[in-house]
């Protein structure tokens, strides 16, 4: 099993369609985007793309994200090949999500800004914390969420 933790935007607002036993499942696409430094000092970015899916509790929470959300996705690789429609064999990426966590909010159309890291974190029992909510079914476990904590630049989540 190939476990992934992918942060990037979501490309497109989260579609919800039924499997064929009747379960709800969640699908989006999230561009990774990465820069490299070229031995010449030139800067390369190059952008990744991936279909997260998501099952159970995380349908309603994928539900309350929209295109251009930063999110952190957590779970299962999955890697396909198919035929695209001029004949070419391609690869697809599909993420099995186990956890999702929305590090905030859509850019506005136009702008260039990032959005604030830890801006918003949704409780999977639906309550929320000033600028932290959890997302994530192993949170309800956790038992109510924690307080907020002072953020230092240094306070990395990761």
């Amino acid at each position: 099993m190939l476990r992934v933790t992918l942060m990037g935007n979501l490309g497109s607002d989260p579609e919800v369609r039924q499997s064929q036993k009747g379960l709800a499942v969640a699908m989006a696409s999230v561009a990774v985007n990465q820069v490299r430094s070229r031995p010449n000092g030139e800067r390369e970015e190059s952008t990744e793309w991936f279909r997260v899916r998501a099952m159970g509790r995380l349908v309603e929470i994928m539900q309350r994200l929209a295109k251009g959300t930063r999110v952190l996705v957590v779970g299962r690789l999955d890697i396909g090949h198919y035929q695209s429609s001029d004949g070419e064999r391609r690869t697809s990426f599909d993420v099995w999500a186990d956890d999702i966590v929305a590090l905030g909010a859509p850019r506005e159309p136009g702008s260039h800004a990032a959005p604030t890291a830890g801006t918003s974190r949704a409780a999977a029992d639906g309550s929320a914390t000033p600028n932290r909510q959890a997302i994530s079914p192993a949170s309800r476990a956790a038992g109510p969420p924690e307080p907020p904590v002072a953020e230092q630049p240094d306070d990395l989540p990761w």
